[in-house]
């Protein structure tokens, strides 16, 4: 296979979740009420702890981003010369 193929995917999956990423980091922001009382009922946690878990959630789908769709795309664009 060649090697645009991977860049590509790669590129795309970068996209689609960088997307969903920011679409869970706005919704965190806009609605943080609502979702702080939906996860406290969920899970009996206080606000701050259930903030805190919001916040690092956010910081681990950010990292598998970059880790698993960024940084190879972005090798296998510096292969292919841009």
């Amino acid at each position: 296979m060649d090697t645009y193929i991977f860049q590509e995917f790669f590129f795309w999956c970068f996209v689609i979740n960088f997307g969903l990423y920011t679409f869970s980091a706005l919704a965190i922001l806009i609605f943080k009420g609502l979702v702080v009382t939906i996860h406290q009922k969920l899970f009996g946690f206080d606000e701050a702890t259930t903030l805190k878990e919001m916040h690092r959630y956010l910081a681990k789908f950010k990292l598998l981003v970059i880790i698993f769709n960024f940084t190879p795309w972005l090798s296998l664009y510096m292969i292919n010369g841009g």
